[in-house]
């Protein structure tokens, strides 16, 4: 199994960079036959960029109208802002950021080309994927890699605490109650632990069904005018994790997310939450045996589902429609079922074509390894909604206020005290 490298934008794992081709520009038709040259932008490195570059080396083999020139781009929702509307733009690129291209002049909806494609059906894609990446009905790129968040756990810990490691916490009061029997000061062992990020407080909401924001987490035609962080369930979140750290059973590492993976690896940290694209890195280097399991959900609610992780691929809007729709092919292909077997075998994200999973090689890799079919049965099973979807906020600003809030809560300042002030202050930007 290749070493996998997750993608998350505050991750020590992410790489970037793959290649020192930083040529740009759209595609062409060359003037020797009538091959169709595409520009395709990325931002991978590492070995996902090895296996992406192998998926595209294929499609051009197997395309003889098609060629598809990839580069690695860094920042490339800054490229695109600065030569987005000019001629030296992709044909296709891949960044997340949906709401900020959806809200541009820079791209054509890829609903556009689905609309006038009889052959592809979007009922053969996951449908809370299709559904996360929706913005006011319309899905504005395609879905490409996808991680979901899981609880890792120590299985070598669990069981020198007379814990069942095939029997994993799964609401909050089991998880306070493993972390107080895991914790042990004597070898500095920490029970548990979430990365301060606003994405794990958004997922806590996420997994009751719950939505921070009104207007539908902003997804359904009106941007969010107040934030539900002060609700009974956002009370039950911060006190839920108040009481752990108070406690001494929940470990605070801080924004840098790699101090709390390596916590865990060091065998410090017992139990905590992360992506599932870490799960191959897990298998590669750690020494000790290691589970999964689905987020935790409060005591009395039904597990709903996560949110999701990762990039899309866009379609620039200053290509020409030959180009556009030699880029649509492309874009078919990179979700195909056998491709996507290929990406997430090989990478550790989860399919974003269901079908995928149940052929080679992704099938083998599942049977085989129980802590990637964790991620794709949580991604699965996760239901459609906006609050499984996840808040979809222009001002980056509130991201920013939350995850204020939540370092606010691990140098022991009041929950209720921290939720009603950031209330206000979330409120007041939504409003201004």
């Amino acid at each position: 199994m290749k070493k996998l490298i997750p993608i998350m934008t505050i991750c020590i794992f992410i790489l970037w960079g793959c290649s020192n081709d930083s040529s740009s520009g759209q595609g062409e038709e060359t003037e020797q036959s009538n091959t169709v040259e595409i520009t395709f932008w990325h931002n991978l490195d590492g070995d996902n960029a090895v296996t992406l570059e192998g998926i595209i080396d294929t499609f051009n083999e197997e395309n003889e109208s098609i060629q598809v020139n990839a580069s690695f781009q860094d920042n490339i929702q800054q490229q695109m802002r600065t030569i987005g509307e000019t001629d030296e733009a992709p044909t296709v690129f891949q960044a997340g950021s949906n709401e900020f291209f959806s809200e541009s002049n820079l791209i054509i909806p890829v609903q556009d080309m689905i609309n006038q494609d009889d052959d592809f059906d979007i009922e053969s894609m996951n449908e809370a994927v299709i559904e996360n990446h929706r913005l006011d009905g319309t899905l504005n790129a395609m879905p490409f890699n996808v991680f979901v968040t899981l609880l890792y756990y120590n299985v070598d810990l669990f069981e020198e605490a007379g814990l069942d490691p095939d029997d994993p916490p799964q609401t909050f009061s089991e998880i306070q109650e493993a972390a107080e029997i895991l914790t042990d000061e004597d070898s500095g062992t920490v029970g548990f632990s979430i990365p301060v990020n606003t994405s794990f407080i958004y997922n806590l909401f996420a997994v009751q069904d719950e939505l921070v924001f009104n207007n539908e987490n902003g997804r359904k035609g009106e941007a969010p005018t107040e934030t539900n962080l002060n609700s009974n369930e956002g009370k039950e979140i911060y006190n839920w994790i108040s009481d752990m750290y108070k406690s001494g059973n929940f470990g605070n590492y801080g924004r840098t997310w790699s101090n709390t993976q390596m916590a865990f690896s060091s065998g410090e940290l017992a139990m905590y939450l992360d992506s599932s694209a870490v799960s191959g890195i897990w298998l590669e280097d750690l020494g000790f045996e290691f589970k999964t399991a689905p987020y935790p959900v409060p005591d009395g609610e039904e597990w709903a589902g996560v949110n999701q992780g990762g990039s899309q691929l866009w379609l620039s809007n200053q290509s020409s429609e030959e180009e556009q729709e030699a880029g649509w092919e492309f874009i078919k292909y990179m979700v195909s079922p056998e491709v996507q077997s290929e990406w997430a075998a090989e990478t550790g994200y989860v399919p974003v074509t269901p079908e995928a999973a149940e052929i080679e090689p992704l099938s083998e890799v599942y049977s085989e390894y129980e802590q990637f079919e964790n991620a794709y049965h949580a991604l699965n099973n996760t239901k459609p909604s906006a609050s499984t979807a996840g808040p979809s906020i222009e001002q980056l600003e509130i991201s920013e206020i939350v995850a204020q809030s939540f370092e606010r809560l691990l140098q022991g300042e009041n929950p209720e005290e921290v939720l009603q002030q950031t209330e206000e202050e979330i409120n007041r930007m939504l409003q201004e």
